[in-house]
């Protein structure tokens, strides 16, 4: 599930996405993908322990066996059980009511109305565990994103004909979806999406731990980065020896070029196309101790149960910004399998969520 930039498309996937739209966002189920899902793309890529090896070294020196999900923490934060346990979990329940637009805020009510139905989420922040630990959030004095996001859901899910109006998230606005954000002006929909997700982030890991001390690894291990966090892998083959060298870049959503791709799965056809590096750009082998012709390919390394993509919905040509308008078309289902780093093992997703806005 994910968002563009203003007047994007976001999809999101417990498992999957609906046919032709002129942006959107969709998510995939996770009894279809019990461990796999989208995040925001700063590109920092983690070393491999060795150029021959797709083992990586997680911070100082903890590394994932070949063919693993990527870089090993050195503990959980949150355990993988209970992921399991949101994610599996489908109790019936009710269609939450709808959101006030209190000027210009559709950008958050499309975002919250997403997260509010994602399922996983949704049985957690029902379930109280986090408020009920919090030692943060209004019930003492202090803000707490998953506290406010836990309160938010309640009301939205609670017997009622009116519509909700979210002025508890509006008055955190600045907290919640940047210091940039601003009540009564257009705010970008994928941008909200992806600091609001950083900041129930940051309140998970105050939760969780009281030093400032936690590795990089490891503070990737809430709640909120399991089920949206994955690693792409960046892998650079020399054409002359063949030596392999891999490194991992931690997402929390995808973001595709759409401008000559007239699918999702064509968008990740080409986000995972084999590029070469040759002339001026030829790469220098470790092994060969020259600069040789190479091929570079993102993979799929570890995706998560719950997948966001953004389709990027502008484009800069001599300086001047401008909209793509043609439909890009996504099914209600998506095998991701043959863009990972294990083709042969499942990856369905369902969609569940698109927001265009």
């Amino acid at each position: 599930s994910h968002l563009g930039s203003s007047c994007c498309a976001g999809i999101v996937s417990e498992g999957m996405a609906p046919a032709g739209t002129n942006g959107a966002s969709g998510a995939l189920d996770p009894r279809l993908a019990p461990e796999k899902a989208f995040l925001p793309r700063t590109i920092e890529f983690i070393p491999a322990t060795s150029s021959t090896s797709t083992g990586v070294a997680n911070d100082a020196n903890d590394t994932s066996a070949p063919g693993g999900d990527g870089p090993a923490p050195a503990y959980l934060l949150y355990p993988k059980d209970k992921v399991r346990v949101w994610c599996e979990m489908h109790e019936v329940r009710r269609v939450g009511r709808g959101l006030r637009n209190a000027g210009n805020t559709c950008f958050l009510n499309s975002v919250m109305q997403a997260l509010t139905h994602t399922r996983p989420l949704q049985n957690f922040l029902l379930s109280e565990e986090h408020s009920s630990r919090c030692k943060i959030g209004s019930a003492h004095g202090g803000f707490c994103a998953l506290c406010l996001f836990e309160g938010h859901v309640k009301e939205a899910l609670e017997d009622g004909k009116s519509a909700v109006n979210p002025k508890a998230l509006l008055k955190r606005l600045g907290q919640l979806g940047g210091k940039a954000m601003r009540l009564g002006r257009q705010e970008d929909a994928h941008e909200f999406l992806r600091q609001f997700l950083d900041s129930c982030h940051r309140s998970a890991l105050r939760a969780a731990s009281e030093s400032n001390d936690v590795p990089p690894l490891v503070q990737r291990t809430t709640l909120v980065h399991q089920l949206f966090g994955g690693y792409l892998r960046s892998r650079v083959l020399c054409l002359e020896c063949e030596d392999e060298c891999n490194t991992f870049d931690p997402f929390l959503d995808l973001s595709l070029e759409v401008h000559q791709a007239a699918t999702l799965e064509k968008a990740l056809e080409a986000f995972t196309k084999e590029d070469k590096i040759v002339g001026k750009l030829r790469w220098r082998c470790k092994r060969c101790q020259v600069d040789v012709d190479a091929t570079k390919k993102f993979i799929l390394h570890s995706a998560p149960p719950l997948m966001t993509f953004q389709l990027k919905r502008f484009e800069y040509v001599q300086g001047q910004r401008s909209k793509i308008t043609k439909t890009v078309v996504f099914g209600t289902s998506l095998d991701l399998a043959r863009f990972t780093s294990t083709p042969e093992a499942e990856a369905k997703y369902r969609l569940y969520a698109v927001i265009v806005h």
